[in-house]
């Protein structure tokens, strides 16, 4: 019988601009195979890279454990699991994330995004896990709560910043 494990995808490792640049990488890679020769295949395997690879959070329901991960290339998780006991207290808060990149005239363009984050915290706070993204405030707190009730952490409490 398999067990829960929740799978929360996070967002990619390198933004919005450098899942565009991976893919015009992975397509000049492929022009430059066809045209020139195999040496176009690196620009590929970088393109899928910086497309492909992203972040996110697995907890195992039946383990009590969670665990961070980076799916390089979209294929391959790597992280580390934890014990849902190391962690003390749940935050939320507001992101904000801005990727600017600059065009050949040097005119900076600045993407901005903004999201709620549901972490858990360890007993000094200087060991964090991001467990998923929302649209409100709400949410979070409805996913908490969910969490409380399913992994049976009583013990744990929202911390109020």
């Amino acid at each position: 019988m398999k067990h829960e494990v929740i799978d929360h995808r996070i967002g990619k490792l390198l933004g919005s601009t450098g899942t565009a640049a991976g893919y015009f990488l992975m397509i000049f890679g492929i022009i430059g195979t066809f045209l020139y020769n195999w040496t176009g295949s690196f620009l590929i395997v970088a393109g899928m890279f910086m497309a492909f690879t992203y972040e996110g959070t697995k907890i195992d329901v039946e383990l009590k454990r969670i665990k961070n991960y980076t799916s390089l290339f979209g294929l391959i998780n790597s992280g580390k699991w934890h014990p849902l006991s190391h962690f003390k207290r749940f935050s939320i808060y507001k992101s904000k994330r801005s990727y600017t990149t600059y065009s050949r005239a040097n005119v900076p363009l600045t993407l901005k995004d903004s999201d709620i984050r549901l972490i858990l915290l360890d007993e000094t706070g200087s060991f964090k896990i991001t467990i998923n993204r929302y649209n409100s405030f709400d949410e979070a707190r409805k996913e908490m709560n969910e969490l409380i009730k399913k992994l049976d952490l009583t013990e744990l409490r929202e911390w109020v910043r």
